[in-house]
């Protein structure tokens, strides 16, 4: 399992995260140190001389007023103040954390080092809590001594949740701050990536939107020349092709046409030899025509691969092909008919021409896929040659004499294969020979 994502937008997050993480960590650092401890400093000072003044208030008052004096700071600031009783065993020191130790040593200065801060024992409110939330100071005010009760957030204030839901607010609104950014980024590589992938299998994917940061543009950009400049070149040859192709006809039927007006006057063999040569020159300009040819302009439709290895492998069968077939049920696929009847003639072609006049043409299904698979029984390909014989014009060198063909039908199977999402594959048959296999996404 790899941690470390493949995707840009993960990337991008992991890194945001890691960084705004320690930023945050750092931020919070400095606020403690510089803005909360120093404001808690100033406030633990101002409640220290707020018990001053209390101090000073219940010396100077009477029984009476003193009762007074108390209910209306209990009602107003929150403060509970009453008297001494004895020696309460009830009362302990409170632990020596920072803020209390400051405290601490603030009240001494003020009323001696007898003073200290103290919380209540048995009090079952709060004995559940990890930490005593009221501390009581003794305050001597004349003739008696009075305990102040008051709320520990008064001295001391924890900033743990409010840091922490900082930290969290800050993490979240990167991540989708980030999170938009890289979308937005991704978008276009998505769309660029898919029509790169969709020239690449031959079809003719629309312009680019040069949308976006402009870099991407500038991207966009170039995929659009280079896309036009293909067209360009493909229609340039095409053109090219289609001329020599169209002005070669007209000499070979007449070519033709004389061979056959010699009969009687050459021999035989000759003739049939010349009127072979003149055949095999035309199906070379036919498959100039057939390689031009644009497949991805033909409309999909739903095709049965099993019906359409039997037409073709009947119609070759009517010209003298030995081909047999074992063809499975499979469900109807969205494909090009007639590119795929192009891929199923050019590898019964190539079968027919090396193959020894055994053929066998089977289709299956299964695994969200359909294919058909072409046997021969003739040399087969070495593994070495097999991506080599995919590209056009090209054969391998003891076929170069003695048989038919520029090289294209493999490259023309191949290209068809490659449109609808497939692949053609050239394997070693069991027994000797060649199987010509074509798979195919079923959805």
């Amino acid at each position: 399992m790899k941690l470390w994502p493949a995707s840009l937008l993960g990337r991008t997050l992991i890194v945001l995260v890691a960084a705004l993480i320690l930023s945050q960590a750092a931020a919070l650092w400095l606020v403690h140190s510089f803005v909360t401890q120093p404001r808690g400093g100033v406030g633990m000072g101002l409640f220290v001389s707020h018990l001053k003044t209390l101090d000073a208030a219940l010396q100077t008052m009477t029984a009476p007023q003193q009762q007074e004096f108390v209910a209306r700071v209990a009602e107003k600031e929150g403060i509970r103040i009453m008297p001494v009783r004895g020696n309460d065993e009830a009362m302990r020191p409170a632990a020596d954390a920072p803020p209390i130790q400051l405290f601490r040593d603030r009240i001494r200065e003020l009323f001696g080092p007898q003073a200290n801060v103290y919380v209540r024992g048995p009090d079952i409110e709060e004995s559940r809590r990890t930490r005593p939330q009221t501390l009581w100071v003794r305050l001597p005010a004349g003739e008696r001594d009075f305990w102040v009760a008051f709320p520990r957030g008064r001295i001391e204030r924890d900033p743990a949740a409010a840091f922490v839901e900082w930290g969290i607010a800050g993490l979240v609104i990167a991540v989708i701050a980030s999170f938009f950014i890289v979308w937005k980024l991704n978008r276009p590589l998505g769309e660029l990536a898919h029509a790169a992938t969709k020239l690449g299998q031959g079809g003719d994917p629309a312009p680019m939107a040069e949308t976006g940061p402009s870099e991407i543009r500038a991207v966009t950009r170039a995929f659009n020349q280079m896309k036009e400049d293909l067209r360009r070149n493909a229609r340039d040859r095409a053109t090219f092709l289609a001329g020599v192709s169209h002005d070669l006809r007209t000499p070979l039927s007449r070519l033709r046409l004389e061979v056959e007006m010699l009969e009687g006057k050459v021999d035989p063999a000759a003739q049939s030899a010349m009127v072979q040569d003149v055949a095999d020159m035309n199906a070379i300009i036919d498959q100039f025509i057939d390689f031009m040819r644009s497949e991805a302009a033909e409309p999909l439709s739903p095709v049965n691969i099993s019906e359409l290895a039997r037409s073709c492998a009947e119609r070759f069968a009517r010209t003298g092909l030995a081909v047999r077939c074992e063809l499975a049920e499979v469900p109807l696929v969205m494909l090009r008919p007639l590119a795929m009847q192009r891929l199923m003639d050019n590898l019964l072609a190539n079968a027919e021409r090396h193959g020894g006049g055994d053929v066998l043409v089977t289709t299956r299904a299964g695994d969200q896929k359909v294919g058909l698979s072409v046997l021969d029984r003739g040399p087969g390909i070495p593994q070495a040659d097999v991506e080599r014989l995919k590209e056009p014009f090209t054969r391998r060198d003891e076929a170069r004499s003695g048989s038919s063909g520029a090289g294209l039908g493999l490259a023309i199977a191949n290209r068809v294969a490659s449109l609808h999402g497939g692949k053609l594959e050239l394997l070693a048959r069991e027994g000797g020979g060649l199987e010509a296999r074509v798979t195919l996404p079923a959805a």
